[in-house]
């Protein structure tokens, strides 16, 4: 599971008195110290995140102004018969494709997967982007998909939000998932930011089980994370994930 929360750089996150328990996840499990976003604004740290590219570094404009034709991630998930799913907080209805900037705190840039046509043009991919209230569901039901997405909204992603309310969303969702058999059965969380306001430097968690105050001192941006994973899921690596300069988070997220 991947949880992307915006704009806050790592010196703003991690010993912050207000993130009381993003902190201890840090400290009891896994942290990358020295991880980068890879541009600004928003929009190309998701699309690099997903794909392995920036493409063309977009401002944060809607899929209306262009999409690219990827391959993502998730799409090697599913040629290997790997489910998933991106549960994207006050997205109006799954597979949606209006492509706004929901009123609700809701902003398409923060649901990657609606950018690329390899997922706009396949109504089995695209209805794998939903909502987030059937996340709880899943979990519970033992019906999680092995790979998840989640954005947070506006206000729970520290992006409008207050630290505290990021804090108790994320507190929320953990013991959800640490509740369920997706978890049991060996679920690892990597919690990341977009970009930093405060330099390039982002805090990176991961939270799996097995972690147990473990740091991951080398050097390494989104790309790296975007390895990390390919790697765990046995998928080729995706454009810049594949260059070693990138770093590599597989030490903290691989079984």
């Amino acid at each position: 599971m991947v949880v992307l929360e915006e704009n806050k750089g790592s010196r703003q996150v991690i010993g912050n008195p207000q993130l009381p328990f993003i902190n201890s996840l840090a400290a009891r499990y896994g942290l990358a110290t020295n991880w980068f976003d890879l541009s600004h604004p928003s929009l190309p740290n998701y699309l690099g995140l997903t794909s392995g590219s920036i493409w063309d570094g977009p401002s944060d404009t809607s899929p209306q102004d262009r999409t690219y034709p990827g391959p993502s991630f998730v799409d090697q998930l599913s040629a290997r018969g790997i489910g998933w799913k991106a549960y994207v907080e006050d997205m109006p209805r799954p597979g949606d494709l209006t492509d706004q900037f929901d009123p609700e705190h809701y902003v398409v840039n923060h649901s990657p997967f609606v950018y690329y046509r390899s997922i706009r043009e396949s109504a089995s991919q695209c209805n794998r982007v939903v909502p987030f209230q059937p996340l709880a569901q899943d979990l519970s039901a033992g019906t999680a998909p092995p790979f998840m997405w989640v954005s947070p909204n506006l206000i729970h992603d520290m992006h409008d939000g207050t630290a505290a309310q990021a804090d108790s969303w994320m507190s929320d969702l953990m013991n959800r998932v640490t509740a369920s058999r997706w978890w049991s059965q060996g679920g690892v969380v990597v919690l990341t930011w977009d970009e930093s306001e405060d330099g390039d430097q982002i805090a990176t968690i991961v939270v799996s089980s097995r972690l147990h105050h473990a740091v991951l001192s080398s050097r390494g941006d989104h790309y790296g994370t975007l390895r990390g994973l390919e790697e765990v899921y046995g998928v080729s690596l995706l454009g810049a994930a594949a260059s070693p300069g990138h770093g590599d988070l597989s030490p903290l997220v691989a079984p």
